[in-house]
């Protein structure tokens, strides 16, 4: 169930969005930006590569500071549907591999 959430939530800030995401009574003039911001913040948290996930010391800055620039995320783990351009390098790279030509010994004892 999580993670349908998070690819909904993902989705749906791809799209600009992310504010239907949102539970209505968090939402109010002043407070959008900041729902938005905490929603890419979460985001980048959960991207499919760790290596691309923010280290600690980096999303405490982003919390406090509202100047600091945020990276765009990228699509969660463990999500089904994979990116159109990320399908295209997955078809160009499409190879048959069998193991019929492999032989299997065993040791047997006289």
């Amino acid at each position: 169930m999580i993670l349908i959430i998070l690819f909904q939530a993902f989705e749906l800030w791809k799209e600009g969005k992310g504010m239907e995401f949102m539970d209505p009574s968090l939402d109010d003039t002043y407070s959008s930006c900041k729902l938005m911001r905490c929603m890419q913040i979460a985001l980048l948290c959960v991207q499919e590569n760790p290596a691309d996930r923010p280290p600690m010391l980096e999303l405490s800055s982003m919390l406090k500071n509202e100047s600091t620039s945020i990276d765009i995320p990228k699509r969660p783990a463990f999500s089904t549907r994979r990116d159109d351009d990320e399908e295209k390098v997955h078809a160009s790279r499409r190879e048959i591999w069998s193991v019929d030509n492999a032989s299997i010994t065993q040791i047997v004892a006289r």
